[in-house]
């Protein structure tokens, strides 16, 4: 899936966890569990829902909860940015530039919501009335990717084709760094606790800070050809990243020091990774190639939830509206949520 679309970087809006989850009812009445869940064989009940995407085939890939409570999300192959209300109502808008491939959404500090497309070379926010404005990158073929807020308020993005870190302002200016080495193809970003900014380079197997100064640090993965993907920051201040090829969980220290954790199923290909609940200690993971996501507590204890619609291709994931945990499943076209992570 790495040559179809740029990784994304799953972007969190915390919300207060609630001590009671109650499943969001649809627009035709109580929504039925979309599918069951297990924990280490155990039956977890009531706990993941999903909603089908109107739109078919639409390959729903990037995922937040918006100031407003809605969950957005971006139809990566149907150019539309999806709208999931209270009610379990989808609305759906459609991307001014036709074939951008929306990847990675979030919320910036300006409060508004902030995507990547792709294909079109562009940068755009989204209002929560609706309204879209597109930003052009200085460069063709630049390939944004995964997003995250920076400590100075813009957003910072990856540019995975042209091998640089970017950032916007809230008006649509545009900055550019380069990294150290060629062809290591940024994906995701995130920003740590004290403020400096660390992302993934699929290719180039390593994990980069970009330092106060602005100058990039970077530290080699330990497994070769890991293929790091995913970045978040867990409540213990490490960073923790998800790597694709080698099927493994990482964490790394600000210091630059990598603890590596198997997945419980081998060649899971996991993805995207967020923090969980407040709280919680631990942090969730999709696991494209298994059908599952997955949760890992800040001590290194993973557990896996199968996802039964068949070869569903969960990918993003964050945590948000109502306390619960979101997925996108790529091929299954739905938005699912844990709704007692």
């Amino acid at each position: 899936m790495r040559k179809l679309f740029v990784p994304i970087l799953a972007g969190v809006v915390a919300l207060s966890a609630c001590a009671n989850h109650v499943a969001l009812p649809s627009s035709g009445g109580a929504a039925p569990p979309l599918f069951g869940s297990s924990r280490g064989g155990a039956v977890k009940p009531f706990g993941l829902f999903g909603v089908p995407v109107p739109s078919k085939d639409s390959g729903p890939l990037g995922i937040v909860t918006g100031p407003n409570g809605i969950v957005y999300f971006t139809e990566f192959l149907k150019n539309k940015i999806g709208m999931l209300d209270t009610n379990n109502h989808i609305t759906e808008i459609k991307i001014p530039t036709p074939k951008s491939h929306p990847n990675h959404i979030i919320v910036g500090a300006d409060g508004n919501l902030w995507f990547t497309e792709t294909i079109a070379n562009k940068v755009a926010k989204l209002t929560t009335a609706g309204v879209i404005t597109e930003y052009p990158l200085p460069k063709t073929n630049e390939g944004p990717g995964g997003m995250a807020v920076g400590p100075n308020g813009n957003v910072w993005f990856t540019e995975s084709y042209r091998n640089r870190i970017a950032q916007v302002t809230p008006t649509g200016t545009v900055t550019e760094m380069n990294l150290p080495h060629r062809n290591s193809q940024p994906g995701f970003i995130t920003q740590a606790l004290d403020g400096t900014m660390w992302f993934t380079e699929g290719a180039g197997n390593r994990i980069g800070r970009v330092n106060a100064d602005n100058t990039i640090t970077e530290f080699a993965v330990p497994t070769p050809n890991s293929s790091p993907e995913g970045i978040a920051t867990g409540a213990d201040g490490k960073l923790w990243f998800t790597e694709a090829a080698a099927s493994k969980i990482g964490s790394i220290t600000t210091g630059g020091v990598i603890t590596e954790f198997p997945t419980l199923t081998p060649n899971a290909h996991p993805m995207v990774i967020t923090p969980g609940p407040p709280g919680h200690n631990d942090l969730w993971f999709t696991e494209n190639a298994a059908n599952k996501i997955g949760q890992i507590t800040v001590a290194g204890t993973v557990t896996e939830f199968t996802l039964p619609t068949p070869n569903s291709q969960p990918h993003d994931i964050s945590f948000g509206a109502a306390g619960f945990i979101w997925f996108t499943e790529y091929a299954g076209n739905n938005i699912a949520f844990d709704s007692q992570p």
